[in-house]
């Protein structure tokens, strides 16, 4: 089969592989639809510590089961959508209600969707594969583990309806959050960046959009802010964009060994959390599902064209123009 691989940051190859093979309660999907997000993005540009150089590139798909393994949760010929990665529910992290720190969460997740088949171990495929529906598009169904990393943080924000939200950076997660929170009944949604296509596409989930360089708010500030840009100078400047007693959720990650710092007495004495999730467990994977599969939440709009495999090196600098927010390999 064909297959794409990192080798390293900038440099992608297509490889002649073996199909992987299957132990018991495996699947092989054969990849309908595949697309790129932003951590494939820090990846190409810088290497990544959770993607391994050289070796299999990406991680978001859905896709027709063409081989299982015995006991496995689905037949052949179903169509499925799934996320890359599960908890294993017997170590600490898991017993204390933290899936998502699981101590073998990274350590057992899949890599490789960005070729023609992907072998989804038996772990991931007991929990966190579904059925896709018919009427949800192959590359829709993609969405399924970028929206459960937004879940996840929404579940760690709790916001209310009433509440003023400002999402800052108008990427592919930036947006979702913007759809996700008016799915929450959450009714002034601010998004703030800078690439005013991005923006466009903010204001057509509901987000009132402001620049990036404009964003404080200019009453008493916004109930919560939810920083989705990884960059520092953003993470630093999120707290001042919250009211007293409000939340800053720095969701966009930063490489190990970067340094932030804030005014101690904005966050201590305006009292402000800062929360920071991380990855996602199976009721964020299950909230995301619901939201793709029976609120029928259309992120079409984020999508910005096909791709062959052949095409990836030019897809990735394009990505790093700001040219398009996902791009969807068919392989």
């Amino acid at each position: 089969m064909q297959a794409l691989s990192l080798d390293a940051p900038g440099k992608l190859s297509i490889l002649t592989v073996a199909v992987p093979h299957l132990f018991e309660g495996d699947l092989l999907i054969e990849v309908k639809a595949a697309t790129t997000c932003g951590t494939d993005l820090k990846a190409y540009r810088r290497g990544h510590p959770q993607i391994p150089m050289p070796g299999p590139f990406g991680h978001e798909y859905s896709g027709v089961v063409a081989a299982a393994g015995p006991g496995a949760p689905f037949a052949v010929g179903q169509a499925v959508m799934g996320v890359h990665s599960a908890p294993c529910q017997t170590c600490f992290w898991c017993k204390k209600g933290q899936e998502n720190l699981c101590e073998s969460i990274m350590t057992t997740k899949v890599l490789g969707s960005f070729a023609e088949y992907l072998r989804v171990p038996s772990r991931i495929a007991s929990l966190n594969v579904y059925k896709k529906p018919d009427f949800l598009p192959f590359d829709q169904a993609t969405f399924l583990e970028p929206l459960a990393c937004v879940a996840h943080g929404l579940i760690e924000l709790k916001p209310s309806p009433g509440d003023r939200v400002l999402v800052l950076g108008p990427g592919a997660i930036g947006l979702m959050f913007v759809a996700a929170l008016r799915v929450l009944g959450v009714s002034e949604v601010t998004l703030a960046g800078r690439n005013p296509a991005r923006l466009a596409v903010g204001e057509n989930f509901g987000a009132r959009t402001l620049s990036l360089d404009s964003a404080a708010d200019p009453y008493q500030g916004y109930d919560a802010v939810i920083e989705c840009t990884g960059a520092p100078e953003i993470w630093e400047r999120s707290i001042d964009f919250a009211r007293r007693g409000g939340k800053v959720m720095l969701f966009g990650g930063l490489p190990s060994g970067a340094r932030v710092s804030w005014d101690a007495g904005r966050l201590h004495y305006d009292q402000i959390t800062p929360l920071s999730p991380f990855h996602f467990g199976t009721e964020a994977v299950r909230l995301a599902h619901k939201w793709l599969t029976e609120t029928r939440l259309d992120l079409s709009p984020l999508l910005s064209g096909e791709r062959k495999l052949s095409e990836a090196k030019e897809t990735f600098e394009a990505l790093e123009r700001g040219e398009g927010i996902k791009y969807v390999f068919k392989p």
